[in-house]
Formats: C-alpha cells, structure tokens, sequence
C-alpha cells in the first residue's frame, strides 16, 4: 500500500483570527486563500498561503485547557481513501473520509496520545 504525504498544515487558535490574518499578510506576506465567518461576520475558519504550504486559523480563540480538535495535525495526502484502508487494517477506529465544505477531502484519526491527525487532499475544481 503506497501512501504518499506531501506535508503538514498547522491549524492555530486566535481570539482575532481576522486580526491575525491581517498581520500576517503586512508583515510575512502571507496569502488569504479562503475564509468562512459566522452570522455576524467575524472569521471562524480561515486559510493562507505561506510558500508551497498552508496555515490554517481558527477563530473560536485559544484556551490551554482546550482537547480534541485543539491538538490536531494537518497532513496534505496523496490519497486519503488508502490511508484510511492502511488505519484500518493496523486496527485502528476512525469514520471514514469526508468531503468537506471548504474543498478538502478528510480523514481524521485520533492517535493514542492525544493528538488528531488530519489527513487531507484538495478537491478538484469543478
């Protein structure tokens, strides 16, 4: 089973993700590639350019005490449908691969140690 990773995509926590973005296009010239806010405007998900990869923001603010999707792990994969055939057959439970709305396809598999490790692939653009 050939499983090719193609590298990793931090995901961080902001109180401002909006605020953090804006810094981060002045002073590293970083590139907005998408954001998705809620109702009243304020950005919950967002993602940048940094070079050949990608940096993910969450806007739900950061909390030490936070657990689960606070401590996960961004793996750009060539194919996520094998890795989670090769989770499965190391006995390992996790759900399937899902497409999701911001035009990835996703697999999620919690480790034994605290950590969520997010497998994904972009979808093509139709």
């Amino acid at each position: 089973m050939n499983t090719e990773y193609q590298g990793f995509v931090p995901y961080l926590f902001y109180d401002d993700a909006d605020a953090a973005m804006a810094w981060y296009t002045r002073v590293f010239g970083f590139e907005e590639l998408g954001r998705w806010c809620d109702d009243n405007g304020k950005v919950q998900n967002a993602e940048m350019k940094v070079g050949s990869g990608e940096l993910w923001l969450d806007g739900s603010g950061y909390r030490a005490d936070r657990t689960g999707d606070s401590k996960w792990i961004g793996i750009w994969a060539a194919d996520v449908d094998v890795i989670y055939e090769r989770v499965r057959d190391a006995g390992v439970a996790c759900e399937p691969p899902v497409d999701r709305e911001f035009g990835v396809r996703m697999l999620n598999v919690a480790d034994d140690f605290g950590y969520t490790w997010g497998f994904i692939r972009r979808l093509s653009k139709s």
